[in-house]
């Protein structure tokens, strides 16, 4: 039973760290500063993989890490780059793989492609401005999470009511220690008054006894003061 409860502690606190590191994670990606749009934290950026476009580099629902670009930043040919995307009238970030660089003066247009085998070059070229970083790396399977958790629903379910179970449970262990405390502390003080019971009841004896004794005396100092 003790061992069975050691092991319950050791889940409870490793669920206590996974809810507070997850959490951390979810608002540093939701309260991290933005640029053109998009996190931006000390240079980086991330980004969830909404489609299977660069299966072989990454998959649909990882997270993709890219280092945001500035006006020093060049981009060259085979290098995989976010940039902003529209389709169906919703603009959103893709990362594809860049096949072509053209220059026309002072200005670089790029042109990307899925790395996904059968995919054709993107429908239209983009400008430097479209471009937002350079990807860097990916942490697979952690995008569809992620992007649950961002819905009320799954922060609800991943993060409120696992934190108010655990809180639940700290609450019950606290009440438990301060009852078994309270026994303890009432016990000892039955313990004391039981002893302090047995001692006077010790001096009453005590008393009683010298009481009998001088009685006695006194009827023997009597008797020999009758006889004479």
């Amino acid at each position: 039973m003790e061992k069975a409860k050691k092991i319950f502690d050791v889940v409870i606190n490793v669920l206590i760290c996974l809810i507070f590191v997850v959490s951390i994670f979810v608002i540093i990606a939701n309260s991290s500063i933005k640029e053109n749009g998009v996190p931006n934290l000390f240079g980086y950026t991330m980004a969830s993989v909404q489609s299977d476009s660069m299966t072989g580099t990454f998959e649909e629902g990882d997270i993709v890490i890219g280092k945001l670009v500035n006006e020093d930043t060049v981009i060259e040919k085979d290098q995989i780059v976010s940039f902003w995307d529209v389709k169906d009238g919703i603009k959103f970030v893709n990362t594809h793989r860049v096949v072509k660089v053209e220059e026309y003066g002072s200005s670089k247009f790029y042109t990307t492609k899925g790395d996904k085998p059968g995919l054709d070059e993107d429908s239209y070229t983009k400008s430097q401005e479209d471009i937002i970083a350079v990807y860097q790396c990916s942490i697979p399977a952690v995008g569809g999470f992620i992007d649950f958790l961002k819905e009320p629903l799954g922060f609800i379910l991943i993060i409120v009511l696992p934190f108010l179970a655990v809180i639940g449970w700290e609450v019950y262990r606290l009440i438990v220690l301060f009852m078994e405390h309270k026994k303890q502390q009432i016990l000892e003080e039955a313990e004391a008054q039981k002893q302090i019971t047995d001692a006077d009841k010790d001096a009453i004896i005590q008393e009683y006894l010298k009481k009998q004794q001088q009685a006695a005396e006194a009827e023997e100092k009597t008797a020999e003061e009758n006889k004479e």
